[in-house]
């Protein structure tokens, strides 16, 4: 796929997200690589979904603004504003209160096969999340 193919393959993703679902059937590739902070990552269709419906239900007013896309032959970086409210109870294993709002940013880089996401790293500003989802004491 071309470059501008990619950045409107991310962008569904995220419009998709914003809507309350995903078609991960045609997004996602059955063989995804899921890279995050700290832990090996996790491979499979179904574990991305899985990692992504328990945002989605944590977070069920989850809005993704997107400030900057840009796209170099397969890779796509996502520069990302995250907002919404959190209706979890445990943030990064963290005990916190529901009900609070937030708005943090994130870079993301996808790769794209086949015209799906088949690989995904993330970069987050997990302190402000927790400082503004209660996780933080004072």
């Amino acid at each position: 796929m071309a470059p501008l193919e990619n950045e409107s393959l991310v962008q569904e993703f995220y419009d998709q997200w914003n809507s309350g679902g995903i078609d991960f059937d045609r997004l996602i590739h059955p063989e995804i690589a899921n890279h995050q902070p700290e832990r090996e990552p996790e491979v499979g269709r179904e574990a991305f979904r899985k990692a992504i419906e328990g945002v989605m239900q944590a977070v069920p007013d989850s809005n993704w603004t997107t400030l900057r896309l840009f796209a170099a032959a397969d890779l796509v970086f996502c520069h990302n504003r995250w907002s919404g409210t959190w209706n979890g109870t445990m943030f990064r294993g963290v005990p916190t209160p529901s009900g609070k709002r937030f708005s943090v940013e994130h870079m993301h880089v996808y790769r794209v096969e086949s015209r799906q996401l088949v690989e995904h790293w993330v970069v987050r500003d997990d302190l402000a999340m927790m400082s503004q989802v209660g996780g933080l004491s004072g």
